[in-house]
């Protein structure tokens, strides 16, 4: 039962909260480094935000130039930008990968570059020693949890990685949630980044990491989810589901970054890298088949994972790990999900080196540890 469990020091929840960020920043900063992605750039969003910023006394310089998922390179170009520019808080307003660059810029301000020497597996194993500047999460979209995670999750297109810079220093100074700007999230975008919010909360509740507050916040997040997620994809104006959707995702990054994740996040990672599929996507493909995988070695809990999916009770062991896998595979189809990687086309030759490339710190975590040759044979059913 010995755990330590991370988060933002502040969430801020709430209808409007975009409004309300002046008064959660106040003294955090006296030049703010805006990190935002380039749709937000030009809404309403983004010129609430800055008019804040100078209504408090503090002064900003923006960066938004983030497209696609981070590097290495690109974080160190912002680090050094921000360097520069003399910023001594960050914020970050869009989705997982610019609020990903905004927090690792904020831990490289006060402890340099480059980003690469701080990354697990790949790195030089560099910790990150002094306190970040204070950073600020905005999220836009509900899905990758990183606005209460300690972690952000960097690439190398020329190296073909992809791995976290870790530290609990790197959690934010204030979270701020705001379900109404997700509303122009496109369907694409929120079935991808949906279903990979479910997977962090599946994955939260059955990893071998998994602990007593994780499993309560894991729990109300798949209810939330299984009652929201097509909800939301298929009208993006509807403001219980964005709120819903909002919230699981909140509370999966919560779960997850302190019990960790599983198989769906190791082989998703792994094809994703090498087919440039966008991660939510290539990880909630996997989903359902991992799930099916796992039934056999924490049954109780798949079973209370359908009847938290479904709503509903089942009496006979195994019924609620049936209606979850059932859940799993409908929902995907109804949001535009692959039911496997066979879309593809993989060769079959190539299947063994994309599932060994699965191994890291999430298949560490899954409940049932595969050999390699297990490893192998289960990506040839999928792909």
């Amino acid at each position: 039962m010995d755990f330590a469990f991370y988060t933002s020091n502040k969430i801020v929840f709430k209808q409007g909260a975009i409004n309300e960020v002046g008064e959660n920043i106040k003294g955090l900063g006296s030049k703010f480094l805006v990190v935002v992605d380039p749709f937000f750039s030009r809404k309403e969003a983004m010129k609430t935000l800055t008019k804040q910023i100078e209504e408090i006394g503090a002064t900003y310089t923006v960066f938004s130039d983030v497209t696609g998922e981070p590097t290495v390179d690109l974080v160190d170009e912002v680090a050094t930008f921000a360097g520069e520019q003399n910023c001594d808080a960050v914020i970050s307003l869009g989705g997982g990968s610019t609020i990903d660059v905004g927090k690792a810029t904020a831990a490289l301000i006060t402890n340099g570059t480059p980003s690469i020497d701080y990354l697990e597996v790949v790195g030089k194993g560099k910790k990150v020693e002094k306190q970040p500047v204070p950073f600020v999460a905005i999220p836009t979209t509900a899905g990758t949890g990183s606005e209460v995670t300690k972690n952000a999750v960097l690439g190398s297109k020329t190296q073909g990685f992809k791995r976290s810079m870790r530290d609990d220093k790197m959690v934010a100074t204030i979270t701020i949630v705001d379900p109404l700007l997700t509303i122009e999230c496109p369907p694409s975008v929120t079935a991808s980044s949906g279903i990979d919010a479910l997977t962090h909360l599946i994955e939260a509740y059955t990893t071998l990491r998994a602990k007593p507050i994780s499993d309560g916040l894991a729990l109300k997040g798949i209810e939330l989810a299984g009652r929201y997620l097509e909800r939301a994809y298929k009208d993006g104006s509807d403001i219980e589901a964005r709120e819903g959707m909002s919230a699981a995702a909140l509370i999966g990054g919560m779960a997850f970054a302190n019990s960790g994740l599983g198989a769906a996040h190791g082989f998703g990672m792994a094809v994703g890298i090498r087919y440039h599929l966008p991660h939510g996507m290539a990880c909630g493909i996997s989903l359902p088949h991992v799930v099916r995988l796992n039934a056999k070695a924490c049954s109780e809990k798949m079973d209370r994972i359908g009847e938290a999916l479904t709503n509903k009770k089942f009496i006979k062991p195994g019924e609620g790990t049936t209606a979850a896998i059932e859940f799993l595979f409908d929902l995907n189809e109804a949001i535009g999900i692959e039911k496997d990687y066979k879309f593809l086309n993989v060769p079959e030759e190539e299947i063994p080196e994309v599932a060994l490339g699965s191994r890291g710190t999430s298949m560490n975590n899954n409940p049932v540890q595969l050999s390699d040759d297990e490893l192998i044979s289960f990506m040839k059913e999928i792909m």
